[in-house]
């Protein structure tokens, strides 16, 4: 089977996608896994206390909330990790990249093919299609069109497939379903030709 990138703005679905893969045997990888490593290691300051009499880490926020609910509750997490992978992008676009590469090929030498939950720009999408990967657009319509780089360098036009996500966790993961067997079949179909 294919390994898979899935492209989308923030909470289009991006990692409830990988989860339906990962539940399928995908290994999952994401470019700003080792972005929130560094990050939980700074722990910055996020915020304070309703009242506004403690700071607020932020590693206590995610330990309380997960990335995602923290990103929501604490604008200050998503801006902190934007800006940091920004800031490395900047000294080596393809830092990020390498990183999740590496564990691409573990994953793969070990035989289970991967998800990677986090394609946000023009470099990590034509890294992936060169090395064979299939990338999925997940689109979300009403969600808030944030402005930063990493959530608008990449549209539906840059993927192989696209995924409306526009009712309920069940109905995508019936439009999964149909893409699964359009990814295997690609796959299939590549497999012939390799050995023909």
């Amino acid at each position: 089977m294919d390994n898979i990138g899935i492209l989308g703005r923030a909470q289009a679905g991006k990692d409830t996608t990988g989860a339906w893969f990962v539940e399928r045997g995908y290994a999952r990888v994401a470019f700003a896994d080792p972005l929130k490593d560094a990050a939980l290691k700074m722990d910055p300051i996020v915020g304070t206390t309703e009242y506004g009499d403690y700071t607020v880490d932020m590693s206590s926020v995610v330990s309380d909330l997960g990335w995602e609910g923290a990103k929501d509750a604490r604008p200050e997490v998503r801006r902190i990790l934007q800006e940091l992978g920004a800031a490395v992008r900047a000294i080596d676009e393809d830092f990020w990249l390498r990183a999740a590469m590496k564990k691409v090929v573990e994953a793969n030498e070990e035989g289970r093919p991967v998800v990677i939950t986090d394609v946000r720009y023009p470099n990590e999408s034509a890294s992936l299609a060169r090395a064979g990967f299939q990338l999925l657009h997940i689109d979300r319509p009403g969600i808030p069109h944030l402005t930063h780089e990493s959530e608008c360098a990449l549209g539906p036009e840059d993927a192989h497939l696209l995924v409306l996500n526009d009712g309920t966790q069940e109905d995508l993961y019936a439009r999964l379903a149909i893409i699964w067997d359009e990814v295997a079949a690609r796959s299939d179909a590549r497999q012939l030709l390799s050995h023909s």
